[in-house]
């Protein structure tokens, strides 16, 4: 388990922002980081997927939050996921083709599956986030399901001693100074079997991809900006 540092690029790199707004920016681009990394992993080693590859994606990235961070760290990440997951919930049309379950089921889905990582230590948090006491089993159950299904996955990927590293991260990029810890804890656990650039690059959105065709993960310039003026906001 790696202790989360909050290095002093953080503080450089979102001058002016309080300690609760840098953590809410640096949370939800963990979350969007580990999600990605689902995607190169369901593509690179050809994973069956039973059900939308976005929810299997979603699940991922809580199951790798808490392989990685210590407890506090993935407490603060499933609040600020909550609050970025509402207000984004509270602006969204309602599409019933897009590839996402609708913003206020998948955030519950994220504090469901949250919870049923650790239910002996999590429940008193998961219910003050909303979860009501009746699916505290479910809950229990279906995070249990993404544990057992990923971390059969991340067993079979560490990375071989001396091995080359194969998520490499661009040279500029505010997200990805942000998310340096990040990445080389990403690299420490999971090889994939084909080098896989990542970039930061203007999208004309608040975005993120990973490109099955060129195996390569992109995150949004605008992301960081948007996650600031979310974190600002009352």
């Amino acid at each position: 388990m790696v202790r989360t540092i909050r290095p002093l690029v953080l503080a450089l790199c979102l001058v002016g922002a309080t300690p609760a707004a840098a953590d809410f920016v640096l949370n939800n681009l963990r979350v969007t980081l580990y999600h990605e990394l689902a995607h190169a992993l369901i593509d690179q080693l050809r994973l069956p997927v039973f059900g939308p590859e976005e929810s299997a994606a979603d699940s991922f990235a809580l199951v790798f939050a808490d392989r990685v961070h210590d407890e506090p760290t993935n407490r603060a990440l499933i609040r600020d996921l909550v609050r970025l997951g509402r207000a984004e919930a509270a602006e969204e049309y309602f599409d019933p083709w897009r590839e996402y379950m609708p913003g206020a089921q998948r955030t519950a889905r994220s504090i469901c599956i949250w919870y049923g990582l650790d239910p002996g230590a999590r429940g008193e948090l998961a219910r003050a986030l909303g979860m009501p006491r009746e699916v505290t089993r479910v809950c229990a159950e279906a995070g249990g399901a993404a544990k057992r299904a990923w971390s059969a996955v991340l067993d079979t990927a560490l990375p071989a001693e001396g091995a080359e590293i194969t998520l490499r991260p661009a040279a500029t990029g505010k997200a990805l100074r942000l998310l340096k810890a990040d990445i080389a804890a990403v690299n420490a656990r999971v090889a994939l079997p084909h080098p896989t650039p990542l970039t930061v690059e203007d999208c004309g959105q608040d975005n993120a991809y990973y490109y099955n065709f060129d195996d390569r993960m992109v995150i949004c310039s605008e992301m960081v900006g948007v996650l600031r003026a979310r974190a600002a906001a009352p």
